[in-house]
């Protein structure tokens, strides 16, 4: 059978550019306005973003997977692309996990912003770090919840009671650890003791291994805080 070049050429090309189109259609999350960056690094993008009511995001597709750790609580609103959406009342230390490819809008819903860290998961693959006989990694330990594991992380949801004291340990896997709740904590085994002060919404990288085990105690307050945990 023959083809009809003159007619098929504008038609390749109308369903080339409507490809395009479709393909275009939608843009990435971030960066964008009211959207800070809080920190980059070889596995992680994170973001510190306020959904506000009435101002969306407008809809976009997630290019990579991403977790949400909620700062404050709050009402925030999910639109997908066919209109359809429902609104999630959101608490301190609610964690959302969303997978690449993800279409959606996003917005606050209530007479309060709600504030949360965004944590990107860039497609590095974590090193395997060698195992110490009798040292255990840094979590879980006491005060420690897992909330969930997918095939690439597990988020825990950890936090320093009064007069705990952690085992001497090592940092076997790559984290990011997002804090809900400050306070103070202080690293016994340096010379002298060294202390953290944690804030709301500081943000502690784990992407170097240590060089030998170490023990951290609480010192005042009941810091909490969310660790993405790579596998």
């Amino acid at each position: 059978m023959r083809l009809n070049i003159s007619i098929m050429l504008p038609l390749a090309a109308l369903f080339f550019f409507s490809s395009s189109a479709l393909a275009q259609k939608y843009t990435a999350p971030f960066p964008r306005n009211g959207v800070g960056k809080a920190l980059e690094n070889d596995y992680f993008v994170i973001w510190d973003v306020t959904f506000e009511s009435g101002k969306s995001s407008g809809m976009h597709q997630l290019p990579l997977d991403q977790v949400y750790v909620f700062l404050t609580e709050g009402p925030v609103k999910f639109t997908r692309p066919d209109g359809t959406w429902n609104i999630e009342q959101e608490k301190l230390g609610a964690v959302i996990y969303q997978s690449k490819g993800t279409v959606e809008a996003e917005e606050g819903a209530g007479d309060q912003p709600v504030r949360a860290m965004i944590v990107q998961l860039k497609n590095a693959v974590p090193p395997k770090r060698a195992i110490v006989p009798g040292i255990p990694d840094k979590l879980p330990r006491e005060g420690t919840v897992k909330l969930f594991e997918t095939g690439r992380v597990i988020i825990w949801d950890y936090t320093w009671k009064t007069g705990m004291k952690t085992p001497l340990h090592l940092h076997y896997h790559i984290d990011a650890a997002v804090y809900l709740v400050g306070g103070k904590t202080i690293i016994t085994t340096d010379h002298p003791p060294s202390t953290n002060n944690w804030k709301v919404g500081q943000i502690v990288e784990g992407t170097e291994p240590l060089k030998a085990p170490h023990q951290e105690a609480q010192l005042e307050g009941e810091p909490r805080a969310i660790s993405i945990t790579l596998k």
